[in-house]
């Protein structure tokens, strides 16, 4: 395991002792080190500083005894305040050295000593007192836009230090505890971000820190607080026609709120049911073209705004289209004078006409049918039979609008050959 040395000097003689100790598990027993007074000391040149480093450099050392530097650094805030070892430089053409992994804005004191090939060091240079840096200073301006759909618009003016490379974001979501990271910012220039997919009408807190190029970062900025926009109010008083042909005519009164942009139209078989996509309209008017007749069907309509920010469905409302009139019943049919006489009898008042379905059959794979339109009373008198072929009827209710019934339950009659 490396070892490490602490530096004592003693104005009291010329020879010190380097008293060694391990990194770990406290003291070993001190080992003494012969200091040579006559190896020549480390001139230092000078230091540069930055948050996490400092960067040293010293003239070169051309004493031929001289076979490396050893580099001693106190640890502020440690156990003690003692200088321990934190390098050995065994190559004489070597004058810089970098110390990192530092504190930011904290003052390290340090000493430099020469090497000789049998381990004897320098009397040490004067103690060399350098400083780290401050951390950037946080983003002083840092704002959002509100209320956008579904999106936070965050906006900051360009952090003034050069150290600055760019900038990390933090969020804090509605109902957590703490902040995360949600983007990195490349640029020092950059100022702008804008994060999306957020939940509506929701609260979300957000912080920036400006990230230097060693990778250090600032402390937070002020955070920004950010609601993002409402789902627009759903329209009201939604009614929806009943017994119409074939339709459905729907009307409601608008979203109050300002910014709507057309309406979406949704259909269910059910009012708990599924309620499937229909039309998108611009007015707050709809017809449902329905194809049945006697059909049930559940509407909502919803808003949608400029954001595309969809409302909540309205409430439910009840439509139907107009029922076909009842089916007549075939009463009877019967042979008079080499016709057929077909009767029925209806069983809605709706019923204005009927229409008879005829089939004739003269074997089994020849048929042919037709419709006989347009009959006002509850009988006919087929006259267009000829012997030994069979004969089936179905009579059909016709209402003054043109809806028809489903046909009735058919009967069958077989004129004998003469």
């Amino acid at each position: 395991m490396m070892r490490r040395s602490t530096l004592i000097v003693s104005a009291l003689f010329s020879t010190l002792t380097l008293l060694i100790s391990g990194c770990v598990g406290g003291p070993a027993p001190a080992e003494p080190v012969a200091i040579d007074n006559t190896l020549p000391q480390v001139s230092i040149n000078g230091y540069l500083s930055d948050t996490a480093a400092i960067a040293f450099e010293w003239k070169p050392v051309k004493d031929p005894r001289v076979k490396g530097v050893n580099i001693y650094r106190d640890t502020p805030g440690g156990e003690d305040d003692k200088l321990y070892r934190i390098a050995v430089i065994d190559d004489t053409l070597r004058t810089h050295y970098v110390d990192a992994g530092l504190q930011p804005a904290t003052t390290y004191r340090y000493r430099f000593t020469t090497v000789d090939a049998k381990g004897r060091e320098s009397m040490p240079d004067n103690t060399v007192a350098a400083k780290t840096l401050s951390l950037p200073e946080p983003v002083s301006y840092f704002t959002a836009t509100k209320e956008l759909a579904r999106s936070a618009k965050l906006l900051w003016r360009p952090h003034p230090d050069l150290r600055v490379e760019g900038y990390e974001i933090e969020r804090l979501d509605p109902g957590e505890k703490s902040f995360h990271w949600i983007a990195r910012i490349d640029g020092r220039l950059h100022a702008e971000h804008i994060d999306h997919d957020l939940d509506d009408d929701s609260v979300y807190r957000y912080r920036i820190l400006a990230r230097t190029f060693s990778g250090e970062k600032s402390l937070p900025s002020a955070v920004v607080t950010v609601a993002t926009k409402p789902l627009p109010l759903p329209p009201s008083q939604l009614s929806a026609g009943r017994g119409a042909i074939h339709r459905v005519a729907l009307q409601w009164q608008p979203s109050p709120d300002k910014g709507i942009v057309y309406y979406k139209v949704y259909r269910a078989d059910r009012e708990d049911g599924y309620y499937s996509y229909r039309a998108k309209v611009d007015r707050t008017a709809f017809t449902d073209k329905v194809d049945e007749n006697g059909v049930r069907y559940f509407y909502k309509v919803a808003a949608v705004d400029k954001d595309e920010l969809e409302s909540l469905p309205s409430e439910p409302a009840e439509g139907t289209t107009m029922a076909a009139p009842a089916v007549p019943e075939l009463t009877a049919l019967a042979l008079r004078n080499k016709a057929v006489v077909v009767r029925w009898k209806s069983k809605d008042s709706r019923a204005v006409a009927f229409e008879l379905l005829k089939t004739t059959r003269s074997g089994w794979f020849d048929s042919k049918e037709n419709v006989i339109r347009d009959i006002k009373t509850e009988s006919f008198t087929d006259v267009n039979v000829s012997p030994g072929l069979e004969y089936s009827y179905k009579v059909i209710a016709v209402d003054a609008n043109g809806l028809k019934s489903e046909p009735s339950a058919s009967k069958t009659i077989v004129l004998e050959g003469q």
